[in-house]
């Protein structure tokens, strides 16, 4: 869709317009013109009124006649004059000259060379604008920085091209002259479905990662590293035969795991042999590309063998095993192919640099920011969240030589849940073009469409990863004003107020983030719903009141979120606490996915899926109350047998996490391996027995294994206990997920302690000066492994838990922490089992309320 400026704006466009090479602009940082250098540029620029015709030439490749295509329908849209395409070799005269070969012409183009895949240059004279670039996207993007640049036009969405004044530009003066660049980044990806889908509107963006055709100039050669260690030794192959071929976990080989397969045992001489020969014949088969991967799993599940934990602990770091491997394997595929880099992952743990290994200059590196804040720049020295970071990326900075970023602008929790990180991205990108970075993966809401902001999302991160340096906040506003209109304002309020409030209650919301850490309850919804309603009152078109909707689509799916927040519990059903005002906003919503074509919920559950579960919940869910004087507890057996309230009667205090919407876990246990409940998807069990104080229920699998889970309540103690019996052959592995109330979201170790029972009690998290789990933790929580407890306990608020079991029936305790949240997971996962068809095991373990902290004295 086009749309006309409105003439008190048009000014405003030209003060954000990029400064034209009176200077060159930086490859680091661009800049713009304030107000006082605009209106100081030479006024005598060629007037557009005066040329008279587009030459490019008849050997230009697919992509530059594309361009000249182009650049003639957007002339044609920003002055209303038709200029004819010539590739003749007629006499050039007053005309718009597309391609190197055009430039050529008149004496151009000499530094060609220098330009790479996509600079380009923009030389303006009386009589010839030319615009040329290197091969392939060039010239194409080039004509798309002219009308950007000189003429304040902005590829909003792939349907909405913004012209300033459209078709009343006939006299319009060029300001500005000569004008070179060559983007710092040789990859650029918004991971948005509405780039990934849309090539054309990709090439608009300058983002080089989408493959389209021809005459879109293809794509960078580079691409994003994947996890695929597992993929290059398939367990389907070696598994059986080769069990020493994977990662030693827990004392076993583990060949099947969760995050896309088992990780490699990395010392291992016979798999850098297979890794070898995979990547050498892969190179073989695709040429063209310009890195091949050897990365990390998706799991933490590293090696720790003999020989791997050496590596590691020598250098201190476990990517010492993983630089040293593909160091290995990048020195062979180079005797071959000197010009291929191999990829892998800076990622969890392996983001910190080994003490003394170097990657060779033929590894690239891809430096993942996923434990980072996405509220605050990733450089600011007010958040500590991101110290880390950076200080890694200093200590690769010195030893890599190819520095890739995969970072995050996206809740996977939550696709349409608000986000305030858009006064971060900017200064984001910008950080990573002044620190090497060589290309940059936005990762985003990429299997979506309509996700929060979507569009306003793409168009601000691709702006910024073309140009580091561009402010992501003004280009919201700028967006905002052009593509919401008359309705801008209020939109442009909802985001400050949002992000203020997030900067006001100290909050540090990464890419999995609930409600509580995005300050999202009943007061900041209804104050977020109040601009949208604003904004929706002041649409005067059809079109603008869609767009308006689109963006609303967020505030509906925070209500739903509050709406469930809070169960109420009636005669044998579960169901939200809804105002009256409130009883059609799940049809609301449904509509509003429909027609903006909403597929995903968050980054595995389609919103079909979501809204199924929604509509289970506000009908009322079948639940289970069991009750004694000790405690008052509600299950819901058709939700993954989820634990939704644990009171402690004595104090009327509930113990399970409260602050959350109930589409995620609360209390809950998983099946790592084979059929059963999975936290991304919801399994019903059927009750088998049922009485005040007990139940009994079960779930038959897709394989034909039971599974029976028995609550009780005995005296002061909640118990629990878990059976399979397999009917086929098997692996018993089991995981316990409780999440509880932490009682406040302190930092301080001695207002809120983790405990471990070995011979005595230890405590976890002494000395810890922020609330993040250490390697050093690992060894306490193995010795809790042997006295049979796990607790919490907040002096503060004067009450804890702890989960008590038989020693040597567990082998491993992990500790999840959310001060933001008010949330503590006491994290479980029995002894893993192989069962042959027929075989049954079980695991229990019993939930105590602590009214003192655990004796340390004895």
């Amino acid at each position: 869709m086009k749309e006309k400026m409105q003439p008190t704006f048009l000014k405003g466009v030209f003060l954000i317009l990029l400064m034209g090479s009176l200077i060159q602009c930086s490859p680091k940082v661009a800049s713009s013109f304030s107000e006082e250098e605009w209106a100081a540029l030479p006024a005598d620029g060629p007037n557009l009124s005066t040329f008279t015709g587009i030459f490019c030439s008849s050997g230009a490749t697919v992509s530059e006649l594309y361009a000249a295509t182009e650049f003639q329908r957007f002339f044609r849209e920003f002055t209303g004059k038709e200029l004819p395409i010539d590739s003749s070799e007629s006499k050039i005269g007053k005309t718009i000259l597309i391609g190197p070969e055009a430039a050529a012409k008149v004496g151009l183009g000499k530094n060609i060379n220098k330009l790479g895949e996509e600079g380009f240059n923009i030389d303006i004279s009386k009589n010839q604008i030319a615009i040329y670039g290197g091969q392939p996207r060039g010239t194409l993007y080039g004509v798309y920085e002219f009308f950007e640049k000189y003429c304040g036009v902005r590829f909003l969405t792939k349907d909405h091209t913004f012209y300033p004044e459209e078709g009343k530009n006939k006299n319009f003066r060029i300001k500005g002259q000569n004008y070179s660049y060559v983007p710092p980044f040789t990859f650029r990806s918004s991971h948005y479905g509405e780039t990934l889908q849309n090539p054309s509107f990709a090439a608009k963006l300058r983002t080089n990662a989408v493959k389209g055709d021809e005459k879109f100039g293809g794509i960078t050669g580079y691409i994003r590293v994947s996890h695929n260690v597992s993929n290059l030794v398939p367990p389907s192959i070696y598994g059986e035969e080769h069990p020493e071929y994977y990662a030693l976990v827990n004392g076993r080989r583990e060949v099947s795991m969760h995050g896309g397969g088992p990780q490699l045992c990395l010392t291992n001489k016979d798999v850098l042999d297979i890794v070898t020969e995979a990547t050498l014949e892969a190179i073989e088969k695709d040429p063209t590309r310009k890195n091949f991967n050897v990365a990390q799993m998706d799991n933490g599940s590293y090696c720790t063998c003999e020989s791997c934990a050496a590596l590691d602990a020598q250098e201190e770091s476990h990517a010492g095993t993983m630089i040293s491997f593909v160091n290995a394997v990048a020195e062979r595929v180079e005797k071959k192919h000197p010009e291929v880099l191999i990829g892998t992952y800076a990622y969890e743990y392996t983001r910190k640099p080994p003490k003394t290994i170097r990657p060779r200059d033929n590894v690239m590196l891809m430096l993942c920011s996923i434990e980072c804040c996405n509220f605050h720049a990733i450089d600011d020295p007010t958040c500590t969240l991101n110290e880390e970071f950076s200080k890694d990326m200093d200590d690769w900075n010195k030893i890599a030589k190819n520095i890739f970023i995969w970072n995050y602008n996206v809740n996977f929790r939550g696709y349409l849940l608000p986000f305030p990180n858009l006064q971060s991205i900017g200064k984001n990108v910008e950080y990573f073009a002044n620190n090497s970075g060589r290309g940059v993966f936005m990762q985003a809401a990429g299997n979506g469409f309509s996700t929060e902001l979507s569009d306003l999302r793409n168009y601000v991160i691709s702006r910024c990863l073309w140009k580091p340096g561009r402010d992501s906040w003004q280009e919201t506003i700028d967006f905002c004003r052009m593509h919401y209109k008359e309705a801008a304002e209020p939109i442009i309020d909802y985001l400050s107020y949002y992000h203020n409030l997030i900067e006001k209650e100290k909050r540090h919301p990464g890419l999995f983030s609930t409600e509580a850490p995005l300050c999202l309850n009943a007061e900041s919804v209804n104050q977020i719903d109040s601009f949208f309603k604003e904004a929706l009152s002041l649409a005067k078109s059809e079109e603008v009141r869609t767009r308006v909707e689109k963006a609303s689509l967020c505030v509906y799916r925070a209500k739903l979120s509050v709406a469930t927040m809070n169960l109420t519990y009636e005669n044998g059903l579960c169901k939200p606490s809804l105002k009256d005002t409130e009883g059609s906003l799940l049809d609301t919503y449904t509509d509003l996915c429909a027609k903006y074509h909403v597929i995903m919920d968050n980054e595995y559950v389609k919103t079909e899926t979501y809204l199924e579960n929604m509509r289970k919940i506000f009908s009322g869910m079948k639940a289970v109350k069991l009750e004694n004087n000790y405690w008052s507890l509600v299950v819901l057996p058709e939700s993954n047998a989820k634990v939704v309230e644990m009171t402690y009667k004595p104090t009327d205090r509930n113990v399970v996490q409260p602050t959350r919407a109930f589409d995620r876990f609360r209390f809950e246990e998983w099946v790592r391996e084979g059929d059963g409940p999975k936290p991304d998807g919801i399994l019903g069990y059927e009750i088998v027995e049922q009485s005040p104080t007990k139940v009994i229920i079960a779930l038959t699998t897709k394989d034909g294994s039971r599974i029976v889970r028995t609550i009780s309540l005995e005296g002061d103690g909640i118990h629990f206990e878990t059976s399979l019996k397999s009917k086929i052959d098997r692996t018993f592995n089991f995981f316990v997920h409780p999440e509880y109330n932490a009682g406040s979201g302190s930092l301080d170790p001695q207002e809120v302690g983790v405990y471990v029972k070995a011979n005595h009690w230890l405590q976890v998290n002494q000395g810890w000066e922020n609330a993040k789990p250490t390697d050093k933790t690992n060894s306490i929580m193995k010795e809790g492994l042997k006295g049979g407890s796990f607790a919490y306990y907040n002096q503060k608020s004067g009450f804890g838990v702890e989960q008590r079991f038989k020693p040597g029936t567990f082998e491993n305790l992990n500790l999840f922490w959310s001060p933001e949240r008010v949330q503590i997971n006491l994290e479980m996962t029995p002894n893993v089992k192989k069962l042959k068809a027929g075989q049954e095991a079980n695991y229990a373990y019993a939930i105590h309320y602590l009214d003192k902290a655990p004796p340390m004295n004895n």
